[in-house]
């Protein structure tokens, strides 16, 4: 049995994992989705020199020195307005009256604010050459054209978005959400509609099949419930057998070493070969990961609630991250300091839930929520950080900074 560390295991799972096929998609669905190429600007943004604010477009030379008590005098020769463009340039002595967002015509650098001239007829008299070079925005400032807009691996949200639609990049390439199949086990579970078994308590609601859909939605991918499966291991192999079109399969439960525990019998009579079988960390040891003869991933995650959704923090959100493209797939890891002491176990390293303070200034301060077994809910239904208490002897003290990954 190889028995690996969270840090190896997440390795691992990551060597074995590959970015899902590129498609193209219409660029209003993008958000959420990650680019499978760069996108190259196909023009130059801005794609013409324009005004930055309404004024007059003028030559600088033509300026500079004005004041109330020594104004220039211009003769107005045509008007710039946005979504139209001049028809002659600014020579000697002239003026444009310009629009913000309007072309600037060849001759001018200048746009002097309209607050700083007094208008009649033709001519425009200039009292102020604080604008003189200025409120002039070139073109290809922003970005010149054939230049790299947006990364492959980048993510795209609303603002890029917004630069996608500026180079009308109508229908972007990007890596297809990969499809999680998510199979609950266990012969004492029964889903939520069985409402009168679980209030009498005679059996325990699935958790783990809603925790684990949810989870998988927010870290990107697309949910493929595969309800639950009974302790058997003819009802596991028809199970695992009839999941169809998924790019991920996740287990919650039975890969423990009990007498009910079927699940890696099954993986193995499938060909599944395994990269690790056991990771040395509290809660969630029993985690495996593997693949199938056919390339499918496989990731087995512990039964009970608190363990599978610590797990999945640790190891299943970064396989769907690092299917859906993503180039940093891990969430980062920060330094908190703790409000208290917390035992180590000699052997394992521990994720404990924790809820944080964040002073003004300096780290967070991390708390627990409380009892940490695994089989508190509530341990794990607060958290807003997992907080990593490293094996060995004795306690970490109160006041110590360590590690956490931030939930929120």
């Amino acid at each position: 049995m190889r028995v690996v560390s969270a840090a190896d295991a997440a390795d691992a799972i990551a060597a074995r994992l590959s970015p899902q096929p590129a498609v193209r998609i219409p660029l209003s669905d993008a958000v959420g989705h990650v680019l499978a190429e760069d996108v190259i600007a196909p023009i130059p943004l801005p794609p013409w020199t324009n005004a930055a604010m309404d004024g007059y477009a003028v030559r600088s030379v033509d300026v500079r020195g004005t004041s109330r008590d020594t104004p220039v005098v211009l003769t107005v020769v045509g008007t710039s307005q946005a979504g139209s463009f001049p028809v002659r340039s600014v020579q000697d002595g002239e003026a444009i009256r310009i629009f913000t967002g309007a072309p600037v015509p060849d001759g001018a650098d200048s746009v002097i604010r309209q607050e700083d001239t007094n208008r009649e007829r033709d001519e425009v008299r200039v009292f102020d050459d604080r604008d003189a070079g200025s409120n002039v925005r070139r073109a290809g400032a922003d970005l010149e054209r054939g230049a790299i807009a947006l990364a492959a691996g980048t993510v795209i949200g609303p603002r890029q978005l917004g630069l996608l639609a500026a180079l009308a990049a109508t229908h972007p390439m990007v890596h297809r959400a990969p499809r999680v199949g998510i199979l609950a086990t266990g012969d004492e579970v029964v889903s939520l509609d069985r409402i009168d078994d679980i209030l009498a308590a005679r059996r325990l609601a699935d958790v783990n099949g809603p925790a684990l859909e949810a989870l998988v939605r927010e870290a990107g991918g697309v949910p493929v419930p595969l309800g639950i499966a009974p302790d058997s291991p003819e009802a596991l192999l028809g199970a695992i057998q009839a999941a169809q079109g998924i790019d991920l399969l996740i287990t919650a439960g039975g890969v423990s070493v009990g007498d009910h525990d079927h699940v890696r019998a099954v993986m193995a009579t499938l060909g599944v070969v395994t990269a690790f079988d056991r990771v040395r960390m509290r809660p969630g040891g029993p985690t495996v990961f593997g693949n199938f003869p056919n390339g499918l991933p496989w990731l087995a995650l512990p039964g009970n609630p608190v363990s599978a959704m610590v797990t999945f923090e640790l190891f299943g959100r970064s396989a769907i991250r690092v299917m859906r493209g993503e180039r940093t797939p891990h969430r980062p890891r920060e330094r908190a300091i703790l409000t208290h002491a917390v035992p180590r176990d000699p052997i394992l390293d521990q994720y404990v839930r924790c809820v944080l303070e964040r002073p003004a200034d300096g780290p967070p301060r991390a708390t627990t929520t409380g009892p940490q077994g695994s089989g508190m809910l509530t341990s794990v239904a607060r958290a807003e950080a997992l907080v990593l208490i490293p094996a060995g002897a004795g306690s970490v003290a109160e006041g110590a900074r360590v590690e956490m990954i931030n939930l929120m």
